[in-house]
């Protein structure tokens, strides 16, 4: 018993003598965070005080901010000033209170591209092509856009007035009402008029969805549609995902749940290895059918996890190519006294198989691959086109367009350009009925044409600044033909002769296919190909 009366006595001392070890611990980790912000002071004070004009204190405090953010070399993580705050928040999520219309400058103006579903713009009148003169009284000709929408933008129940010019050259003066929009991001193929239209096959009971970004609303959205088509005997579902730049987690989650009723969906691990497994659950999974997914460099993020996971789930097959590889996971923060807020990467995300989503620079494998005989690329040029003539046929207009009440892949190659989505049908098909998936890519390697398509990007890249060294290196010769009229030295130091200067050539991989003089030692023609003399073996 006596032993026991020295327990508690010996135990406050070995708490307080802990209590003591660790308070001059915390206070030397306070004093070093302490330190570390000394000379950022005493720059700022020196600058404050003596710089030769006033500092703009903001700009010093927000370029801190963002020098701090550019030493993570993480172009995910970023810092939102107050004034760009309402933007950020518009994006993550998809909800603002406006007029409800796409739009865009052209010529000068600020112009109409499509008004929204159910929008207060439609209500109005507003139409595909208008031209918003006037916003309040005041001209938008040569506005900058964010300053028209800013315009647009207010509080819900608030009128805006502006006048517009219709495509049929008649003007007219418009109110209308604010209200709070909801970005719809699930979408048909075409309109038929305000309707989408889904039908890809309708003796097959083939549909199309197109999910634009990953929102609070997604999973409803995605449900209620596949829901009503559920109706009309659907059997098989090509879900587009190209260009979807990702958004919620909590959404991309949810919408690989509709699909999945067991089994892991993603799981995000932060730099010590510990994270979450987010998992599938029954309750809600709609019936099992055939899926083909299209994706492409620009799908990422939240995009890349439903992909991964309905594919590694063998729920769905994956076409196009390779996903950007944003696989990390980010955190927002409001920073004190209305001072910001900051976006930074807290982990990265993980597909059931631990695959890595996200790419780093010295990464040979990243985000979600197509699956073997779905690779089937697209040069970027003719990709732009894809996307141009679909724009036409999702905009609300007057008039149907001559859309058809259900497409199929003769029509949408025809129309709308898109070989990898004609093949994405066709590989549909094939399987609803029976057969065999078809390999539509041949044997394509998606690792080849991953890194075929970057090297594309980064010689399209070099071409766009050696374009801008000859814009300006016509620019200094016209200087230095001023400084020479004016009788000063027309050569600069720097300058280098051409004059039979050799251009070496070479491939990807390095070998030389051929070297070339440079005849006159005129720069500018000798980049566009036009005085190269090959260099005959002696």
């Amino acid at each position: 018993m006596r032993s026991k009366k020295f327990i508690a006595p010996a135990l406050l001392i070995v708490l307080t003598g802990s209590l003591l070890v660790q308070l001059p611990l915390a206070i030397a980790d306070r004093s070093s965070v302490y330190e570390w912000f000394n000379p950022i002071i005493d720059v700022r004070d020196l600058l404050i005080r003596t710089y030769v004009t006033e500092p703009d204190q903001d700009k010093m405090l927000q370029l801190m901010i963002e020098g701090m953010i550019d030493a993570l070399d993480d172009p995910h993580t970023s810092y939102i000033p107050p004034a760009r705050l309402a933007d950020f928040e518009r994006q993550m999520h998809g909800t603002y209170v406006g007029i409800g219309a796409e739009v865009n400058v052209v010529d000068g103006y600020l112009t109409i591209i499509s008004p929204m579903d159910g929008s207060p713009a439609l209500e109005a009148g507003v139409m595909a092509g208008d031209t918003v003169l006037e916003i309040e009284g005041e001209s938008t000709f040569n506005v900058p856009i964010t300053e028209s929408i800013n315009r647009l933008l207010g509080e819900p129940n608030t009128p805006v007035n502006i006048r517009v010019r219709h495509v049929d050259g008649t003007e007219q003066d418009l109110t209308i009402i604010r209200r709070r929009i909801v970005t719809t991001t699930v979408r048909g193929l075409v309109r038929s008029g305000e309707q989408w239209n889904y039908c890809l096959d309708r003796d097959l009971g083939l549909a199309y969805v197109r999910i634009t970004q990953f929102t609070q609303s997604t999973r409803e959205e995605l449900y209620n549609v596949l829901n009503a088509l559920s109706r009309d005997d659907l059997n098989g579902l090509v879900m587009d995902m190209r260009d979807n730049p990702g958004g919620s987690l909590a959404a991309a989650v949810q919408v690989a749940d509709l699909f999945l009723d067991s089994g892991p969906v993603v799981s995000v691990r932060n730099r010590h290895g510990k994270g979450d497994t987010f998992q599938a659950s029954r309750e809600g999974t709609l019936p099992d059918l055939p899926m083909v997914i299209l994706v492409n460099g620009a799908s990422a993020s939240a995009s890349e996890i439903v992909a991964g996971a309905l594919q590694e789930s063998g729920r769905a097959k994956v076409l196009e190519t390779r996903t950007y590889g944003k696989g990390s996971v980010q955190e927002v923060r409001e920073l004190p006294f209305d001072q910001g807020t900051l976006k930074f990467t807290t982990a990265h995300y993980h597909l059931p198989s631990g695959r890595n989503l996200n790419r780093l620079p010295d990464s040979e494998v990243w985000g979600v691959d197509p699956d073997p005989g779905f690779v089937m690329p697209v040069p970027d040029r003719e990709y732009l086109e894809i996307v141009r003539t679909r724009r036409e046929f999702e905009i609300i207009r007057d008039a149907n367009n001559g859309v058809p009440s259900c497409t199929d892949a003769d029509w949408i190659r025809e129309h709308l350009l898109d070989t990898q989505l004609a093949a994405a049908i066709e590989s549909l098909a094939a399987r609803v009925q029976g057969e065999p998936w078809p390999a539509p890519g041949g044997d394509v390697e998606s690792t080849h044409v991953a890194f075929d398509q970057e090297m594309t990007r980064i010689a399209d890249e070099r071409t766009r600044l050696i374009e801008r060294l000859g814009t300006v290196e016509r620019r200094l010769n016209e200087l230095q033909d001023l400084a020479a009229d004016a009788g000063r030295e027309r050569l600069l130091p720097e300058d280098v002769d051409l004059l039979n200067g050799v251009v070496t050539v070479r491939d990807r991989h390095g070998n030389v296919i051929g070297e070339y003089r440079i005849d006159g030692g005129d720069m500018n023609l000798a980049l566009q190909g036009m005085r190269l003399t090959p260099i005959e073996d002696e």
